[in-house]
C-alpha cells in the first residue's frame, strides 16, 4: 500500500515535470520563432531599403544629367530655387517645385556659388514606412562655361583623381591632317587643323555626349592654309588662319552640326595670323612678325561683316591672348618684352599698360592668369618652361618660379582646383598638369603620353580636351579611379 501511494506520488510528480517543461519549451519556441519572423521581416525591410536607395540614387543622377544638359542648352535657364524636371520634346526642362515616378519625389536645388558658377543638389524622397522617411543627395557645381573669357573654365571644381588621368577616348580628323587646336561647346567639341592639301577639311566639330567614341558630326573646308587657333565665346568660333585671304574667319555655331562660316577678313599683307581671343563684341588676333601690326581689334557686333576697329604692333609673333573685362594679356616672340598688357575698356583705342622682359632667352606661346591672392600670370615658351610671374602690380611684375616641363608649352588651360593642365611636345608627357597652388614652388603633378605633340588644351564637365599634331588629333581625358 506504501508502495502503491509512493509510486501514485511519483508519477504524479512526473506528470507535473513534464507539464512544466512542456510549456517551458513551447514558450522557448514562441519566443525564437518571434525573433525568427522579426529578423526575417527586418531583413526584407532592409532588402526593399537597399533597392530604394539604389533606385533613388539613380533617379538622382539622372537628376543631375538633366540639368546639365539644361545648362549646355542655356545658362539661363539654370535659375536659383527648387525645381521639379521633365522631358519634353527630346529636351529636359525646369518644371515646378518637383517632380515624382513612383514612391519617389525628386527635387533639384539650385544655388548661387559665384557669377559663373552654382551649386546644384538634386535630392530624392520616400517612405516605405510612414514612420521611417528617406532621402538621398547628390551635389555638382556647374559652370557658364560658354561665356567664360577664356578656355571654358573660370570657376569649375575639379573631382576624381587628377593625379592619375586616363584618356577616355579619341578621334581621328583623317590622313594629312595635324591637329593645331581645340575648343568646348558641351557636348560638341571642335577641333582645328592645318592639311596636307589645300582640298581637306581645317575644322571637325564632334558630338562628345559619349567621351569613349566621339562621333564626327561636320567637317569644314576653309581652302587652303587651315586654321591654327580656335576660341569660342557664345554661339560663334572665331579662328586665326595663314590662308594669306581670310586670316580672321567667323563660325555661326549655335547650332553646332550645322556649323557655318558666317564670315570672314583678309587682313593686310601676308602675314599668318596665329592667335585668337573674343571679348564683349570684339574679336582679336595676333599675327606673325612679318606684320605691320601684330596685334588686330574686330568689330562683331555684327557677325556677319566684321570690320577692323584699331591695330597695334608688338614687333614679335603673337601666339596668344588672355582678356578680361577691361585687359588683354598677350605674349609676344619679340626680342626683348615677352608679356604684353593692354587696357581694353575701348578697343577702338587700347591703351598700352606695360611690357615686361623675362629673365632669360624666352620665345613665348602661351599666356594664362590665376587669380588667386592677387594676379599671376603663367607664361609658357618654347624653352620648355613654365613661369609663373607676379603682377598684382603690373608696374613691377617679377618671376615667382620657373620650371622645366621637358617639351614647349603650347597651351595653357584651366587654372582652378590649384591645377595647371599644360598642352606641350614633352614626347613622353605630352598632357601635363602643374600644382600651380603655390605660384613660388611649381611642381609637377601628372603627366600622359600621347604618340604626336599636344597642341591645345581646354577644359568642361571635369574633362581635359586635347588637340594633337596627328591625324589622330582629339584626345579626351578625365581623372582616374
Amino acid at each position: 500500500m506504501l508502495l502503491h501511494k509512493a509510486a501514485l506520488f511519483i508519477n504524479r510528480k512526473t506528470r507535473g515535470q513534464s507539464v512544466l517543461e512542456l510549456l517551458i519549451a513551447m514558450g522557448i519556441f514562441v519566443m525564437v520563432s518571434s525573433a525568427g519572423i522579426l529578423l526575417f521581416f527586418s531583413g526584407q525591410s532592409l532588402s526593399v531599403d537597399g533597392a530604394n536607395a539604389r533606385i533613388g540614387l539613380d533617379y538622382a543622377a539622372e537628376g543631375l544629367e538633366a540639368t546639365r544638359s539644361i545648362r549646355n542648352r542655356s545658362w539661363a535657364e539654370i535659375t536659383t530655387g527648387e525645381h521639379g524636371l521633365t522631358y519634353v520634346n527630346g529636351q529636359w526642362q525646369f518644371s515646378a517645385a518637383q517632380d515624382a515616378k513612383d514612391i519617389f519625389t525628386r527635387k533639384v536645388t539650385v544655388t548661387q556659388v559665384a557669377t559663373d558658377t552654382k551649386n546644384i543638389v538634386t535630392t530624392i524622397s520616400w517612405a516605405t514606412d510612414p514612420s521611417r522617411p528617406q532621402t538621398v543627395q547628390l551635389t555638382e557645381q556647374l559652370t557658364d562655361w560658354k561665356n567664360t573669357l577664356s578656355g571654358g573654365c573660370s570657376s569649375e571644381t575639379l573631382s576624381g583623381n587628377w593625379a592619375n588621368p586616363q584618356v577616355l577616348g579619341s578621334a581621328d580628323i583623317g590622313s594629312g591632317n595635324s591637329g593645331t587646336d581645340v575648343a568646348v561647346k558641351l557636348p560638341y567639341v571642335f577641333v582645328s587643323s592645318t592639311a596636307s592639301t589645300a582640298s581637306k577639311p581645317d575644322l571637325f566639330v564632334f558630338d562628345v555626349n559619349n567621351p569613349a567614341a566621339p562621333n564626327l558630326v561636320k567637317s569644314i573646308d576653309i581652302g587652303s592654309g587651315g586654321i591654327n587657333s580656335i576660341f569660342i565665346k557664345g554661339n560663334y568660333l572665331y579662328a586665326a588662319s595663314p590662308n594669306d585671304t581670310k586670316e580672321f574667319l567667323l563660325f555661326d555655331i549655335s547650332n553646332p552640326v550645322n556649323t557655318v562660316l558666317a564670315s570672314s577678313l583678309d587682313l593686310s599683307g601676308s602675314a599668318d595670323a596665329i592667335g585668337v581671343n573674343a571679348f564683349s563684341n570684339t574679336a582679336v588676333i595676333g599675327r606673325k612678325s612679318g606684320a605691320a601690326n601684330t596685334i588686330v581689334f574686330i568689330n562683331v557686333t555684327n557677325p556677319t561683316s566684321p570690320s577692323i576697329i584699331s591695330q597695334v604692333n608688338t614687333a614679335g609673333n603673337v601666339y596668344d591672348f588672355y582678356a578680361t573685362d577691361r585687359r588683354l594679356y598677350l605674349v609676344s616672340q619679340e626680342s626683348d618684352e615677352d608679356i604684353w598688357i593692354y587696357d581694353i575698356t575701348n578697343p577702338a583705342n587700347p591703351t598700352f599698360l606695360t611690357n615686361y622682359d623675362i629673365p632669360g632667352t624666352t620665345e613665348d606661346v602661351s599666356i594664362y592668369i590665376q587669380e588667386k591672392g592677387g594676379t599671376t600670370i603663367l607664361d609658357g615658351n618654347v624653352q620648355n618652361e613654365l613661369i609663373a610671374i607676379g603682377a598684382t602690380n603690373t608696374a613691377q611684375m617679377y618671376i615667382r618660379n620657373r620650371i622645366s616641363l621637358g617639351g614647349d608649352v603650347n597651351d595653357i588651360n584651366c587654372v582652378q582646383g590649384n591645377l595647371a593642365f599644360l598642352a606641350t611636345t614633352n614626347s613622353t608627357k605630352e598632357f601635363t598638369i602643374v600644382n600651380v597652388n603655390d605660384p613660388d614652388n611649381l611642381s609637377v603633378y601628372a603627366s600622359l603620353n600621347f604618340p604626336q605633340n599636344a597642341t591645345g588644351v581646354d577644359f568642361a564637365d571635369n574633362k581635359a580636351f586635347l588637340s594633337v599634331r596627328s591625324n589622330d588629333s582629339l584626345r579626351i581625358v578625365g581623372p582616374g579611379p
